[in-house]
């Protein structure tokens, strides 16, 4: 039996998900990141800072992720073209716009969601209504709550137009689990949890307080995370890799496959 395309796109991008899996696990055992120490300041305060010293963008991650990213994508375009008239399938783009694509043109709204409306209403023009009834439960809210299942559509959509025109932003966000071990005045060696809360991420740069002022031969250890950095920097977010985009490929095989394949030509 011939497998349908957008499911073997999907079992591909799940294979490039375990050798992105494993390249991070190479990087993060160079132990890339150390504890740097300035001075600052009138009062010559010691700054302890966690920083990375070997950048994810120089190793195969960006590629590999590239890779699950698109097939990501294009199994969702597949299925949509399977789902259509053979005269449209060259044409037809799985639709991730914002729930309420759909409502009537608001006044004043800007040009991007006018077209996205006119996008809809051309994608959906021949599908039966209870697949249309599907697409429409699995649009974006219209103000982004990211991680939800809905919404890891518009973070794959986001991926893939991002790689289109550039390389992944790819980088070290920061250590999970972070440990730190020094050596006090008096010769001992004591041992310190920086951040406590289970999966809580000590991001790259920050400063690392509550050390003792003549604290010396600082040692660290702590769970490399890499991810994907989206936005400018007021507003950036950070895609965590490879986590993301295996829930993503769960989402597509587990829920939108199964939803719409009741209706393929």
């Amino acid at each position: 039996m011939l497998v349908p395309s957008f499911v073997a796109k999907v079992a591909r991008a799940k294979e490039h998900l375990v050798d992105l899996e494993a390249e991070i696990g190479r990087y993060a055992a160079r132990h890339p990141y150390t504890v740097r120490e300035t001075v600052q300041g009138k009062r010559k305060r010691k700054v302890r800072r966690l920083v990375f010293t070997a950048d994810p963008a120089n190793t195969d991650i960006p590629l590999i992720t590239a890779d699950a990213i698109y097939n990501l994508r294009s199994a969702l375009d597949h299925l949509m073209s399977s789902l259509v008239p053979s005269s449209r399938r060259a044409s037809v783009m799985f639709p991730v716009f914002f729930h309420g694509v759909w409502d009537p043109l608001v006044p004043g709204e800007s040009s991007q969601r006018r077209k996205d409306r006119e996008r809809w209403e051309s994608t959906i023009k021949t599908l039966p209504a209870a697949a249309v009834a599907v697409l429409k439960s699995l649009q974006p809210p219209d103000a982004s709550a990211y991680g939800e299942d809905s919404d890891i559509l518009r973070i794959v959509n986001a991926l893939s137009n991002t790689d289109r025109h550039t390389k992944l932003p790819v980088v070290a966000s920061g250590l999970r689990d972070m440990r730190l071990q020094f050596t006090k005045a008096d010769g001992t060696v004591q041992h310190a949890i920086a951040n406590p809360e289970p999966f809580h991420v000590f991001t790259n740069h920050a400063e690392i307080h509550d050390l003792p002022y003549n604290a010396m031969d600082m040692k660290i250890q702590g769970v490399a995370v890499v991810a994907i950095a989206l936005g400018v920097q007021k507003e950036r977010r950070y895609i965590t890799l490879p986590d993301k985009l295996t829930h993503a490929a769960r989402v597509i095989e587990d829920r939108v496959i199964p939803a719409l394949s009741p209706f393929v030509r």
